[in-house]
């Protein structure tokens, strides 16, 4: 049995499904003898990190992008060890409304405002924009790419997208353990509907904030739950306050009871059509039906891709959105039918436990040096 030692880089989802889950669950399954450690081991408890990548034959981590993980890969791999990393999102195709784009952005960005007026989003040298900076930032991320023996991502449309970077890039899907997942029966007034996400994800709540505030005005017992980054409080500021609830971010370790306790029957997933999205994975739809909700997203990649529209959650256009979350306010029966199906089409084909093996089998497949040739 070959041994998996995964570096965990924080208390996020992305660390969750792509780092620990993936390794608990061949742990569990006796698929491979799998451990973690953290980040933070490798600077402040080097001897401790160093006998565990020597026990190691696979090493897998997220994002490698800088000089000191090229340099790690380079000497892990001279003690003989592969090298795994991991990747949900791409990196080179990220929308100047994104943070991110500070860290990863290559040309200043000029938005233009309804009236005609213009702003410069993103200039050189101001506000910590770096275009020399960022545009080195990448190159280490492609030479981190290549170095790595084999690249897990989350969709094939992102591993389209990365392959020419690294032949040996594969689909390892997001999944989900529904035993992390309780279920939480409360007494509550109306029907609740949750937006969740962070700070990349203005636009999308942008698109569908008109439809809420329109409906809580027309539902007075409806509940609208904001969790997530609350910069964008502002959106809903003409809504009966009463009616919101606002909820701040919580590390993963604690998220889905956090999320089970908000109690909602209707998750929405609003996402821009934009090449950054459609690279993206469903997840949200998978927590969603996780605790029993009914979803409605964006009929886009990845939603229109996961889900079957009508039968596991609803996929609406962008001019949709209160119409979608009208109907399934006043009809609770189809609210049901949508949660139960979903989590039916969850369990058999999201399932962490269930496909446990698909990360076993990319890892003997290195192992047996089963690789394309760069």
């Amino acid at each position: 049995m070959f041994r998996v030692l995964g570096i965990e880089r924080d208390d996020t989802a992305c660390n969750h499904y792509r780092i620990l889950q993936p390794l608990m669950k061949l742990r569990e399954h006796g698929l491979a003898d799998a451990l973690t450690i953290n980040e933070k081991d490798i600077a402040h408890n080097p001897e401790f990190a160093a006998q565990r990548v020597m026990e190691a034959d696979i090493i897998v981590f997220q994002r490698p992008a800088n000089e000191d993980w090229l340099k790690f890969i380079k000497v892990a791999q001279k003690a003989g060890k592969i090298i795994v990393a991991d990747y949900d999102d791409d990196p080179f195709s990220i929308n100047p409304l994104n943070p991110t784009y500070k860290w990863c952005g290559t040309e200043e960005v000029v938005i233009q405002w309804p009236d005609g007026k213009t702003d410069m989003l993103w200039k050189d040298g101001v506000d910590g924009f770096d275009i020399e900076r960022n545009i080195t930032h990448r190159d280490l991320f492609k030479a981190n790419f290549r170095k790595a023996d084999l690249i897990t991502v989350t969709t094939p449309i992102l591993q389209e997208a990365l392959l020419p970077i690294n032949k040996n890039t594969i689909v390892l899907p997001n999944v989900i353990d529904l035993n992390m997942y309780p279920k939480v029966e409360m007494v509550k007034r109306g029907t609740r509907i949750l937006w969740q996400g962070g700070s990349s994800h203005y636009e999308d709540l942008y698109m569908v904030a008109k439809a809420v505030v329109d409906i809580l005005k027309k539902y007075p017992d409806v509940t609208f739950v904001y969790f997530g980054d609350t910069r964008f409080m502002a959106l809903f500021k003409d809504a009966p306050q009463n009616q919101i609830e606002y909820h701040s971010w919580v590390g993963h370790k604690v998220y889905p009871y956090k999320l089970a306790l908000l109690n909602c029957d209707i998750g929405l997933c609003p996402v821009t059509d934009n090449q950054f999205n459609r690279r993206k994975s469903s997840i949200k739809w998978l927590e969603y039906t996780a605790l029993g909700m009914a979803t409605v997203a964006s009929n886009i990649a990845p939603y229109n891709i996961d889900i079957d529209g009508g039968h596991t959650g609803m996929l609406v256009g962008d001019d949709m959105w209160f119409d979608a979350i009208e109907q399934l306010v006043k009809d609770k029966e189809q609210r049901k039918m949508l949660a139960e199906n979903a989590y039916e089409e969850v369990k058999k084909n999201h399932n962490a436990d269930a496909k446990a093996h698909l990360w076993r089998d990319a890892y003997e497949t290195v192992l047996k040096k089963e690789l394309v040739e760069a």
